[in-house]
Parts: structure tokens; C-alpha cells; sequence
């Protein structure tokens, strides 16, 4: 299933959030798009996803114009999980997944059988199977991130796009999480997510995507794309690249400073002695 973006600008109003962007979402693979807040991340996301609908240029799905395709269908080949996540009181893990199922339903059609499956594979991707009868009210954010994936996937999509999936996360559920998520392309499923950590995106991402103000500054294999030179230009922070100890043919970038960009100001006076108390 290919996903691809040509002169793709697209925004909210008259504000244009991302502009002329080319791209192709390489299938099988987990594809990260990072860059500053505000370069346009989020919003390229939801125009991949048909959240918003381009000012102009063309999002395609194997060659198709995506908002010209039935939302229904759009359903069984694309999932997409935005920011926030909160999670419904009175539902269970298992009755959030199977409401996943929606787009394969109708009002005279309905496979059992193929829903348990597809929700029994979602949980078990997720790492939720022994958990599926658990209360949403009652999940830590890890598993709650975990179980709206879940619902996501039992949708049994081919591309999968998330909107910062480890935000709020603590370390053990980030990696617990990336871990999750990267064995899906063993199950030929497609992954594209926006990342804040360079780190986590050089160790899950096979491939990445560079946004600068709006515009897609590089784009292609982790390694060549995450370099000094434009982790500088984009982010503005001096680093050093280092081989991962453990991922052969992966660097991490180790942060040296912030990029000085003018002479630093004259230091600020000595505050007034706080009086003493009478």
C-alpha cells in the first residue's frame, strides 16, 4: 500500500502550516517525522491521514486522490491516532478494539468471527491480551496508548500514522511502546510517526522525514538524514554523533549545546537583598 504526498500544502484557514511537501512513505517500514514544535508534523499527519483536506497538491493511496476515496474504505487501509488520547470510562480494552471494527461492518453485514480474530490480534500485538477485560478508567498512560493502538489496529490497517505516541510516557513505556509498534512491520504493516527524541528516533526509524517551517528540509535512511549538520540547522543544538552500542549501523546524537546565534547579553544585576523580617 502506497502512501505518497505531491506539492502538499495544507493548513487550518488561511494559514498554511505546510507547503509544497514530496513525499513517499516507504512500505514496511517505520518512518519518523521530527522536527521543532511548529514545523508542521502534526499537520502533515492529519493531511496523510485525510483529517484535513489539502489547499493544494494531492495525497495518494496507491495512486488514488485519498479524499476522493469512501471514508469507509479510506478506514480498512489507513488508522490514525492523534493527540490527545482520553479514554472512555465505560468501555473495556476489548470493547474499545472492537469498536475498530466499525469500517469492516454494516447494518446487514456483520463477520463474528473475523472481528474476533482481528481484535484478538490487535490485543496480542499490543501486549494486551491477558488485560482485554480491564476498565479504560483503570490503565496507566502507557497502557492506555497501548489500547487505543489496539483499537487502531484492529481496523487491520496496512499504514499506520501516530501523532507523538510517547508523549507523556516515561522511558520503560516509550521503548515498551517503539518495541510494539516497529514488530508490526513484520506483519506488513507501514508506520509513520512524529517524534520529539532524536534518540528513540534513531534506534525505531528506518527511515525519516525533516520539517522546517513548514517545509520538508530532508528526507530518507535514519543515518543520512540525522546528521550533525542538519540536526544544527533545524534544531539549533550543537551534537555529536556516536555509534548506538547496540544497533549496528545506527549513530544517536549526543547534545554539546545550544548553537550561539548572537553574542550573549551583558549579565543581569544582582537582585536587591531581600529585606529582613521585622
Amino acid at each position: 500500500m502506497r502512501l505518497e504526498a505531491r506539492k502538499l500544502t495544507a493548513g487550518y484557514g488561511s494559514d498554511f502550516c505546510i507547503t509544497d511537501a514530496d513525499i513517499v512513505i516507504e512500505e514496511r517500514r517505520v518512518t519518523g517525522i521530527i522536527g521543532p514544535n511548529g514545523a508542521g508534523k502534526s499537520t502533515l499527519l492529519r493531511a496523510l491521514a485525510r483529517v484535513i483536506k489539502p489547499q493544494r497538491g494531492v495525497v495518494l493511496l496507491d495512486g488514488e486522490v485519498l479524499h476522493q476515496l469512501p471514508g469507509r474504505l479510506v478506514a480498512k487501509k489507513l488508522a490514525f491516532l492523534g493527540q490527545p488520547l482520553e479514554g472512555v470510562p465505560d468501555l473495556t480494552i476489548e470493547e474499545l478494539a472492537y469498536r475498530g471494527r466499525f469500517p469492516h461492518q454494516t447494518m446487514l453485514r456483520r463477520d463474528a468471527a473475523a472481528d474476533r480474530e482481528a481484535v484478538d490480534w490487535a490485543l496480542e500485538a499490543m501486549n494486551l491480551e491477558s488485560m482485554r477485560r480491564r476498565p479504560l478508567k483503570q490503565l496507566s498512560h502507557g497502557e492506555m496508548r497501548r489500547a487505543w493502538t489496539a483499537l487502531a489496529l484492529a481496523q487491520q490497517p496496512d499504514i499506520l500514522l501516530l501523532d507523538e505516541p510517547t508523549a507523556f510516557l516515561d522511558m520503560a513505556h516509550q521503548f515498551e511502546l517503539l518495541d510494539l509498534l516497529s514488530k508490526l512491520t513484520d506483519h506488513g504493516v507501514t508506520i509513520v510517526v512524529s517524534m520529539h527524541d532524536l534518540w528513540l528516533t534513531a534506534i525505531y526509524c528506518q527511515r525519516v522525514i525533516a520539517m522546517s517551517g513548514g517545509r520538508i528540509v530532508a528526507a530518507g535512511p535514519t543515518d543520512e538524514v540525522l546528521t550533525v549538520d542538519l540536526i544544527r540547522e533545524i534544531f539549533g543544538v550543537e551534537v555529536a554523533m556516536q555509534p548506538h552500542p547496540s544497533v549496528a549501523g545506527r549513530h544517536i546524537a549526543l547534545p554539546i549545546s545550544r548553537r550561539r546565534e548572537a553574542a550573549p547579553a551583558e549579565p543581569a544585576p544582582n537582585p536587591a537583598t531581600r529585606p529582613s523580617p521585622h
